[in-house]
């Protein structure tokens, strides 16, 4: 027999030698069954596909799958397994799926082995710590899910093709070398992407509901069809301006954006740009293949609205039925406004964002930046500048009496400044040590080095990492400890039934013994009776 289909059966535990006569197996289905207990499946050797999924799976045993090198599909999906056994005699292991578990972490070496691995998925589980730098290593690993968990960061390993990391709090991204197609990172906490220029054979990337601010990297994706960067905080895009790019849908709705890409796309057939602030868009090839369209909440120009409201009406899906803005007209279903008043108004706006942006900026600068004292306190001058207040009438006095306590206040600043100076660049001789350390160090900790990320922020998200990592061990150990006891306590109970049942074989085998005896004498006494009669029976019968 090779294959035993045994799904939905009800059963609720595998015995210890459940496979002894099953060698030869080499498909098992066990699916949606009550089976909560992995001990190990050595009875089947050759096993190539095993189904585990939906059942109530809270254990399995370390060494479960010791023996299984052939195994090639493995299928642990919707259980409630916390802890993986050991994957690492698995030579022939291409896909896994671990999805819908209660995953807290998965450790940096569980997949050492498994050089043949080709599809990994860990979606929907609670990962906190899920390093996928241990992936690096599988040539044939193409497609990798970690969507829906608490992962902060992400490596992309670079061969993988296909990566789902949705529904996460990632804001760190690294990608040393990179062969991705399609990449789904929406709903995360990313605001920068600089680590995905490495990606040039990017098909299909999904950035939406995210903190992007802006994004410059298109020109290093010459393949890219598929852009969304919906629901970000986008103030500008740029794209490649004298080259065509291959895009056919790009989704730019609810940001913050004013004016769209000027290049050529001549293969565009979705556009969104609803809830942005566009005052115009130059559609120009991209009329001709255009067949859906949102254009809905924006500063548009009733001016520059209207070769596509002529030309393309019908491709438009969002259309207006009133104007909240008491200055927009509807305008054959789109609100708009005179095109001065519009540019206007976006105009007065945009120099405000940007007068508070570079004030922000500013003020940061100041803090950082060391400062040479701008100005001096020379005691002789405020000696002759008390001679010449001496000299001046009560209305002036009152003036230079103020300067000079400003003057003061200025004296202290100065030496706070100084102090602050020196405290910085003790700061600083300290960090460059840490961040020495860091680098010497960086590849344990599987953080590369960040360009443009200062060494206090790299080594606080080093000390985050070993923290979690410290406590990702002890919680393993934790598990591990408590793992052995169960297995301890279990060999025992099982020890006890097994002494149980050792002796009350002893005693029906008394039983059986004794019963014998007794027929023996029956026997004995049944023959003498059939004689005593068959003697008799002349006399009776006579």
């Amino acid at each position: 027999m090779e294959l035993l289909n045994a799904e939905d059966l009800q059963i609720e535990e595998i015995e210890y030698q459940a496979f002894k006569y099953a060698k030869k197996l080499k498909t098992l289905y066990l699916k949606k069954n009550l089976i909560s207990n992995i001990e190990n499946f050595r009875g089947v050797p050759l096993l190539v596909h095993l189904d585990l999924s939906y059942n109530r799976i809270t254990h399995i045993k370390i060494d479960a799958f010791a023996k299984n090198r052939e195994l090639e599909r493995l299928l642990m999906n919707h259980n409630h397994i916390s802890e993986l056994p050991g994957f690492q005699n698995i030579d022939n292991l291409e896909e896994l799926n671990l999805s819908n578990n209660d995953l807290q972490e998965i450790s940096d070496n569980q997949f050492r082995g498994n050089p043949m691995l080709n599809s990994l998925d860990a979606s929907y589980n609670q990962l906190r710590h899920f390093n996928l730098n241990q992936l690096n290593d599988k040539p044939n690993l193409s497609f990798i899910s970690v969507s829906y968990n608490n992962l902060e960061s992400l490596y992309i390993p670079g061969q993988v093709q296909k990566l789902d990391a949705r529904n996460n709090s990632i804001s760190y991204i690294n990608a040393n070398s990179c062969s991705l197609q399609n990449l789904y990172l929406s709903n995360n906490q990313i605001t920068d992407i600089s680590a995905l220029r490495n990606c040039r054979s990017m098909i299909i990337l999904n950035l939406s509901h995210n903190k992007l601010q802006s994004i410059d990297l298109i020109d290093a994706m010459p393949e890219l069809s598929n852009l969304n960067v919906a629901h970000n905080q986008l103030f500008e895009i740029n794209f490649p301006a004298k080259v065509a790019h291959p895009l056919q849908i790009l989704d730019l709705s609810h940001n913050k954006l004013s004016f769209g890409p000027t290049n050529k796309f001549d293969q565009m057939k979705t556009l969104k740009l609803n809830n942005n602030n566009f005052i115009e868009f130059k559609f120009g090839g991209m009329m001709k293949t255009l067949n859906y369209v949102q254009l809905s909440n924006n500063e548009w120009s009733c001016e520059k609205i209207t070769q596509i409201m002529q030309e393309k009406r019908e491709i438009i899906y969002d259309i207006n039925e009133t104007c909240i803005n008491s200055q927009a007209r509807l305008l054959n279903g789109i609100c708009c406004k005179d095109y001065k008043r519009a540019f206007n108004d976006r105009l007065k706006e945009m120099i405000q964002e940007i007068f508070v942006h570079e004030n922000v900026n500013k003020k940061d600068q100041e803090k950082c930046k060391p400062t040479k004292p701008a100005i001096g306190v020379n005691q002789p001058n405020v000696q002759t500048m008390h001679n010449k207040i001496a000299e001046l009438d009560s209305s002036t006095r009152e003036m230079f009496n103020e300067l000079e306590t400003v003057k003061s206040q200025i004296a202290h600043i100065e030496q706070e400044i100084i102090s602050n100076t020196t405290r910085q660049y003790k700061l600083q001789t300290v960090n460059q040590s840490f961040k020495q350390l860091v680098e010497t160090y960086s590849g344990n900790y599987g953080i590369p080095k960040e360009g443009l990320i200062s060494p206090s922020k790299t080594l606080e998200k080093v000390e985050k990492y070993t923290q979690d990592r410290k406590r990702n061990s002890e919680n393993l150990l934790a598990r591990r400890t408590n793992e052995v006891e169960a297995t301890n306590a279990r060999m025992e109970s099982k020890n006890s039934e097994k002494f149980t049942s050792q002796s009350e074989n002893e005693r029906l085998e008394e039983v059986l013994k004794n019963i014998k005896t007794k027929e023996s004498k029956l026997k004995k006494e049944k023959q003498l009776l059939e004689k005593t009669w068959n003697r008799n029976s002349p006399s009776v019968h006579g």
